[in-house]
């Protein structure tokens, strides 16, 4: 018999890692006079309730987090909410159905959902007074619905509180962690057996079917944007296209298994023939980076530092790379600040998850090494596999 209590599909161990992160986030608001939290975008909404929906990417119909002084609410269409009442512990669950004129800075269609949804939300606010933080508030990127435009009396009462989910986001919890290690593991078994399932002659299109189809035969609940590159040559982004994988190229494969939100990000670059000398260097080039990098990570280094270690030991500058940087922060999405640049002033702080991955062009090619790690308090853990030592060889 299927149980259908509230919160009985959540995954394992969430009901015990909110609390945690609600604690946090209301000390935050408490410090800065604020009642309320407004989360809209969706890895902060999935930062709150732990909810994760394939519907985060119809922006026609908003899921909304709103954390209360006594109650973390979750305002979402007529149709979802029964999921959220089913996937997050102890949620509050409104839902909103009716169809609107829209009004000024809703540009697409005649009737729309938002408006309903933020009265819903104005009038759950209205009922316990007081400031509202909102994540992103008119942010210029990236572009996230701004219902609080649709609640005018509320207009003067709200106030900015990305940098607090920001500083309560970058900790991750140990359920956290063991989320992005399921994801990483997934990925590393797809690294495996991959040799066995991609050949020269295919398009990338076929390679990126066989790479997705893996991840989730190993357990990804999502497979994320990732790379399936015949063309080093050509920018590493952008998807797979017809392009055939010939044998005198080598192959880029970048992945991105998502669990329960959390996401893996680590690369492969493969040859089908004997690696040429030149290869050889580029790639060594990459792990000079990588290996200048990973000992000087730790609580209260800037990564400016590192970025500096990194651009030092493969000769190159960031803007020389097609990635612009030499690595970034991991979890609910990716990237996550900050970015491992010279000019990234941020420090590590414990708990903390980052991708070590330096880039550089050499000979023409674009070649990328790189690590997943968290920041404890003995230095770097890994959650990733150790990248390779060089170029694979099928």
């Amino acid at each position: 018999m299927i149980d259908h209590a509230a919160g009985s599909l959540a995954p394992p161990g969430l009901a015990g890692d909110l609390p945690g992160r609600h604690a946090r986030l209301r000390e935050g608001l408490a410090a800065r006079d604020l009642t309320w939290l407004l989360a809209v975008r969706d890895e902060s909404v999935s930062y709150l309730s732990g909810y994760v929906s394939t519907t985060f990417r119809m922006h026609s119909r908003p899921v909304v987090a709103l954390l209360g002084p006594d109650a973390l609410h979750v305002i979402a269409a007529e149709t979802e909410v029964d999921s959220v009442r089913l996937r997050v512990p102890g949620v509050v669950a409104h839902s909103y159905v009716e169809m609107d004129p829209p009004v000024d800075g809703l540009p697409d269609g005649h009737l729309q959902f938002a408006p309903h949804a933020a009265r819903v939300i104005a009038e759950l606010i209205n009922g316990t007074p007081g400031r509202v933080g909102v994540d992103g508030l008119d942010a210029a990127w990236p572009p996230v619905g701004q219902l609080t435009r649709l609640m005018p009396r509320l207009a003067a009462e709200t106030v900015d509180a990305s940098e607090l989910v920001w500083q309560c986001r970058t900790y991750k919890s140990a359920w956290e962690l063991d989320r992005m290690q399921h994801s990483a593991e997934i990925l590393r078994q797809v690294f495996d057996v991959m040799p066995d399932r991609i050949r020269p002659g295919m398009t990338e299109r076929e390679i990126s079917r066989a790479f997705s189809i893996a991840q989730l035969e190993f357990g990804a609940h999502e497979v994320g944007p990732h790379g399936s590159v015949g063309r080093m040559h050509h920018g590493l982004f952008g998807g797979p296209t017809d392009a055939v994988w010939q044998r005198d190229d080598l192959l880029y494969l970048d992945g991105a298994p998502i669990v329960d939100g959390y996401w893996a990000d680590f690369c492969r670059t493969y040859a089908a023939r004997p690696v040429t000398p030149t290869e050889r260097a580029g790639y060594a080039r990459a792990r000079a980076g990588l290996e200048a990098a990973v000992p000087m990570i730790k609580a209260g280094v800037a990564a400016s530092g590192v970025g500096a270690a990194i651009q030092s030991a493969m000769r190159t500058d960031p803007a020389e790379v097609g990635f612009g940087r030499f690595g970034h922060g991991i979890g609910l999405h990716v990237p996550e600040p900050p970015s491992l640049h010279p000019d990234d002033p941020t420090e590590f702080v414990l708990g903390s998850t980052l991708c070590v991955e330096p880039t550089v062009q050499h000979g023409g090619i674009n070649y990328v090494v790189e690590e997943t790690y968290q920041v404890t308090d003995v230095g770097l853990t890994p959650i990733s596999p150790a990248a390779p030592p060089g170029i694979i060889q099928l």
